[in-house]
């Protein structure tokens, strides 16, 4: 299973549910084909440019139907854009940390209870800035509202505060969003962009 892109005192982490199979076998975070979270990022300015593109995607994918990504190919891209996005002070992690699925509908994607307690206690150590959960609205509402009142499917900034962290709801970056759902999920980025800007700038 993939190793998250976590450590202490990170700006934001982007928190999944599950981790797909295709990034699994491909070897880093989010590189399903339909997966707009790279687009998302760099929409809402959270990264200068797209740090994974659509040509290096389709580059994995190739190597490994045609037999030429091999174990360290696949060790070197990680290293290299691991290490990006920790210089940019961004992390990935996910709830459920037992499984590899093909998406996070599959019902065993689901996280539990002692899954999400997990969750918590690893961001009370590490602390980030803000958890900015790329779930589903439904994933997080049923996992938080019932420890977290005030927990919504609003997307964007939560009333509550996760692992005492800010927290934010973007929805699933799945690729399935259309038309005003879609619109209002880039708003939602673009806002969570200009907030990181605001915190970077707060003297400590």
């Amino acid at each position: 299973m993939l190793q998250e892109v976590w450590e202490a005192n990170l700006a934001v982490v982007f928190v999944g549910t599950v981790v797909d199979e295709i990034s699994d076998t491909l070897g880093f975070h989010h590189v399903h084909p339909r997966d707009r979270i790279w687009d998302l990022l760099e929409i809402g300015d959270i990264t200068p440019k797209r740090l994974i593109t659509k040509q290096e995607r389709k580059a994995l994918a190739d190597g490994q139907k045609d037999g030429s990504l091999s174990d360290p190919v696949r060790s070197m891209f990680a290293e290299k854009k691991t290490s990006q996005f920790l210089k940019l002070g961004i992390g990935f992690a996910y709830l459920n940390r037992n499984v590899v699925v093909p998406g996070e509908k599959d019902k065993a994607a689901r996280p539990s209870a002692e899954d999400v307690h997990r969750f918590v206690e690893r961001a009370e150590q590490l602390r980030p800035g803000v958890l900015a959960f790329v779930t589903r609205v439904e994933t997080f509402v049923e996992l938080f509202a019932g420890t977290h009142p005030g927990a919504s499917e609003a997307l964007g900034a939560q009333a509550v505060r996760i692992a005492n962290c800010e927290t934010w709801l973007l929805g699933s970056t799945s690729g399935l969003l259309r038309g005003e759902a879609l619109t209002k999920q880039e708003d939602a980025f673009f806002a969570l962009g200009e907030r990181l800007a605001a915190l970077k700038g707060t003297p400590a």
